[in-house]
């Protein structure tokens, strides 16, 4: 789902995914069985340096990495 985002918004290395974007666009979306893995998916992606996690827990940055992944 935030890959998903990434690609649909033709994304380069340091794209933004704000905490506004991931309420709008991924939160809001949610059924309660995919709402428990939220946070889980977002930490592989971290783990995998897909993407970085800002300091409040919810903005999201591509890495350079995670860019090359959605080509």
């Amino acid at each position: 789902m935030f890959m998903n985002w990434f690609k649909s918004s033709r994304a380069v290395s340091g794209h933004i995914m704000t905490k506004q974007d991931v309420i709008k666009n991924i939160l809001k979306k949610l059924d309660s069985k995919q709402d428990k893995l939220f946070e889980k998916a977002m930490n592989e992606l971290k783990n995998d340096a897909l993407i970085e996690i800002k300091d409040d827990g919810v903005t999201l940055v591509l890495t350079q990495k995670g860019a090359e992944s959605i080509c």
